[in-house]
């Protein structure tokens, strides 16, 4: 039988908190005095393959160990009032990124799996009409 051989030097390493992987850039590097005029420039200077993450904060419990912004409720209503004000930035930002092709989608929480087929359903047109995901995007969603 093989015997595993622990690496002190690299667990101390890697033994760190990270951000989130869904936190880009992180919550500590966020502030009120964001400026939104440098939006479109950041935009232009953007890769031509991009990733993009979209929110899904609603939950019908609680998780314990979630860290995450969530909304806990059993009113499936306020999915469809977040789509709306969803389908206004997608308005706003997606002429900027019009060049840009979508190389991976990720939908988070929260979880996803609050909103309903229909809801699921307009999310996607939404998302196919105002971006470009490439014919091979990698397309993930959480679920809980």
């Amino acid at each position: 039988m093989q015997t595993i051989k622990w690496d002190p030097e690299l667990i101390n390493k890697y033994n760190i908190n990270g951000p989130r992987y869904t936190s880009y850039p992180t919550a500590l590097s966020l502030s009120e005095d964001f400026d939104l005029s440098v939006i479109p420039d950041a935009i232009s200077q953007a890769q031509d393959e991009l990733s993009l993450y979209v929110h899904i904060p609603f939950c019908h419990q609680l998780c314990y160990y979630c860290g995450c912004n969530k909304v806990v409720t059993r009113h499936q209503h306020k999915a469809d009032i977040y789509l709306d004000a969803l389908v206004q930035e997608m308005q706003l930002y997606a002429p900027l990124l019009d060049t840009k092709r979508i190389k991976q989608l990720h939908l988070g929480g929260g979880t996803p799996t609050f909103l309903t087929e229909v809801q699921l359903s307009r999310l996607m047109a939404m998302l196919h009409k105002y971006f470009t995901l490439n014919a091979d995007a990698e397309i993930s969603i959480e679920i809980d």
